[in-house]
């Protein structure tokens, strides 16, 4: 297996304004995570040229590129489209626009490709892409990352010089017209609209991509009220999905503490509420590139805020009676609720998991695309038939080993659709796939043609709809149904920040990570079977179920972050306590912590030294001077890790801080000793 960039979904990384002389700029990104113009450039331009290579694109075809809102000076940007211009193709600008907005106009122009700049949820010190391929709408995965990083790392720096042949085509107003109108297309939003005095919705864009979208609804939609939607912000700060993960309930008290004070968008929708309680009050929370969407619905019988994250949402979508079939297939995560799943299983639906990250999902819905094409189009002989059945076979052996290929998967599919055009309107079988993370994938249509994209507005637009109905047809019972309807199910989840992600895979440790995993489980869970899973499609997993006959009541997973410099420790519980579940993480999350943290890194040796600092009740703390870089510390040491409390003038050590401050202190006295 070779190297490779990509995380869960496309590539990630703190921002660095200037690739120093001499040095090239993906073995700079390898060398210290951070990402340079120059990276952009090379990385765009080798994409194209590896579209070339596998024949889904020639020259002077069309690339779409869009970003979200980050990079205000635009640097990163224009460097991503000089390559697309150096490697020959002709980059159709979208500027700022959610990244299913930038994937669908890709599909409505036949572009070869989208590429988005954008770090989604992460902080506004980071940057990333996000890659679409035309025709199939996949993104890539491990296997094309493999090939992409090899001729990355072939390519010299810097480029050659080469003419343009292109000037930059700005199609953003077009792209906004075309989103705007899938969006009218795929909801039925009339009778809500009709109705000013009954329900209020707040939009929370994250100071991202969406505010260039809720800018562009009609006025007339004075239901509406947009928040955290000025690009000149900083994203995802005090706004967005990114915070409230593993949050299911807010009151007011919850409120005024230091987490959640400043979030403006929660105060304003249990501020309509004390004003209006009689109304329907809702909160749209995007990330900062709008392909995922929280609700948050307003309890005026418990005057707090319910917060439903995608499994909730998906299992208000498929709880809707005309929807359920028992030929569709709902499609989640190994992070999702086991007790949403479990009740996902009860309705009348077939239940899959995959890998975490929406690319599988998408894998998933062109899977379900390709045996729809077998069972309905069985009238083909001859070459149509040959081609259906060369690439049924080769995503069936791909899904076999583990090692699918969009490149691949889109060269086929563009050969199929050429012969039969039709494959791209035929339903499918694949009814909604999603992530607890708020990545819900709805089939939708555009141009009479059937897409499949994780799209935080659409699905706003289909879940609110739902809740309006249940809301008008029974106030008094409605609130009841949402704590129904939120997961039952147990969870903890423990993020370590700053790691050495190599370290999952090292054997000796990974040998020992297992023991102590089964001995804690085994120790107070001995009635339980234990089961390993593997995952071919993610290596580094570590995973183990326990299950009590054939229900399966603990699931405990160790995975690196795709999509930020962590990685965590999760123990989900199907009827079981919180407390058993912290019970059983104490052992296994201390020696995370201990043996985990990348000693070089400037963040962790910036939060041991704060650490320490705070243990020893030093009046000074050593707080980065960079007011962002010093939020974000904050962030991920009070609210992620919660390794402290309070605000930054009345921080306190929490017990597990304490703990762990401890550690580092006799590390640090152990380390000065052996000079």
């Amino acid at each position: 297996m070779g190297i490779r960039l990509q995380g869960t979904d496309g590539i990630r990384g703190p921002i660095q304004q200037h690739l120093p002389p001499s040095e090239h700029p993906v073995k700079w990104y390898l060398q210290t995570g951070d990402i340079t113009p120059e990276f952009f450039q090379l990385y765009t331009y080798s994409t194209c040229c590896l579209l070339r290579k596998f024949g889904l694109t020639e020259l002077s075809n069309i690339i779409v590129v869009g970003w979200d809102s980050r990079d205000s000076s635009g640097t990163f940007n224009n460097a991503a489209i000089l390559g697309i211009l150096q490697a020959g193709l002709a980059p159709y600008s979208v500027g700022i626009l959610p990244t299913p907005a930038v994937a669908l106009h890709m599909l409505a122009t036949q572009a070869s490709a989208a590429i988005v700049m954008t770090a989604s949820h992460n902080p506004a010190d980071q940057n990333g892409v996000k890659i679409f391929l035309g025709s199939s709408g996949l993104k890539l995965f491990p296997a094309d990352d493999e090939s992409l990083t090899e001729f990355l790392l072939k390519q010299p720096w810097p480029l050659p010089s080469s003419r343009i042949f292109h000037d930059i085509c700005d199609a953003s107003e077009a792209a906004q017209k075309n989103f705007i109108a899938h969006l009218l297309q795929n909801q039925d939003f009339e009778v809500i609209l009709d109705q000013p005095e009954s329900i209020n919705i707040i939009t929370d864009s994250a100071f991202g991509a969406c505010q260039v979208i809720v800018q562009h609804f009609p006025k007339s939609w004075s239901i509406f009220q947009h928040y955290n939607s000025d690009c000149s912000n900083e994203i995802n700060r005090f706004s967005g999905v990114a915070d409230l993960e593993g949050t299911r309930w807010l009151s007011e008290q919850h409120l005024k503490n230091s987490q959640w004070k400043d979030h403006t968008a929660l105060h304003q929708l249990f501020q309509n509420l004390q004003k209006n309680p009689k109304s329907l009050h809702l909160l749209w929370i995007f990330d900062g590139d709008g392909d995922r969407c929280f609700i948050l619905v307003a309890d005026s019988t418990r005057q707090g805020i319910h917060i439903l994250s995608g499994d909730a949402l998906m299992l208000l979508i498929s709880s809707e009676s005309e929807f359920q079939s028992q030929n569709k297939y709902i499609f989640n995560t190994i992070e999702s609720d086991l007790e949403a799943s479990s009740r996902i299983l009860g309705k009348k639906f077939n239940l899959r998991q995959s890998a975490v990250g929406d690319k599988w999902l998408l894998l998933e819905a062109f899977d379900s695309r390709i045996k729809t094409l077998k069972e309905h189009l069985r009238k083909f002989s001859g070459a149509k038939k040959d081609l259906i059945d060369e690439i049924q076979n080769t995503l069936v052996e791909m899904k076999k080993l583990g090692r699918p290929s969009a490149f691949e998967l889109t060269r086929l599919w563009r050969n199929l659709i050429k012969e039969i055009p039709e494959a791209n309107q035929l339903s499918t079988d694949f009814f909604l796939g999603g992530e607890e993370s708020g990545h819900v994938i709805v089939p939708a249509t555009h141009n009479k043609e059937l897409v499949f994209l994780g799209n935080g507005p659409l699905v706003a637009f289909k879940a609110t709809e739902i809740l309006y109905k249940r809301w008008s047809h029974n106030p008094e019972e409605f609130f009841k149904n949402i704590e129904v309807l939120q997961p039952q199910g147990t969870r903890v989840t423990l993020p370590i920040y700053y790691v050495v992600k190599e370290k999952l895979l090292e054997p000796r440790f990974r040998d020992e990570l297992c023991q102590i995993i089964q001995e804690s489980a085994g120790n107070l869970y001995p009635e339980f079977i234990q089961d390993w899973i593997n995952l071919p499609e993610d290596n580094e997993l570590l995973m183990l179920q326990l299950k009590d006959k054939n229900t399966l009541k603990i699931a405990i997973f160790i995975r690196n972050s795709g999509t930020e410099d962590k990685l965590s420790l999760y123990i989900q519980g199907n009827g079981m306590s919180e407390a058993a579940l912290n019970e059983l993480s104490a052992e296994i999350y201390w020696h995370l912590l201990c043996h985990c943290k990348n000693r070089n890194s400037n963040w962790y040796q910036s939060e041991a030294q704060i650490m320490v600092e705070l243990l020893k009740e030093s009046t000074v703390i050593s707080w980065p001077e960079n007011p962002v870089t010093k939020f974000r510390l904050l962030h991920e040491m009070r609210n992620k890790q919660k390794f402290i409390t309070g605000g930054p003038e009345n921080l306190a050590l929490t017990e597990m801080g304490r703990r762990f401050a401890q550690f580092l202190s006799d590390d640090a006295d152990i380390s000065m000793a052996g000079r």
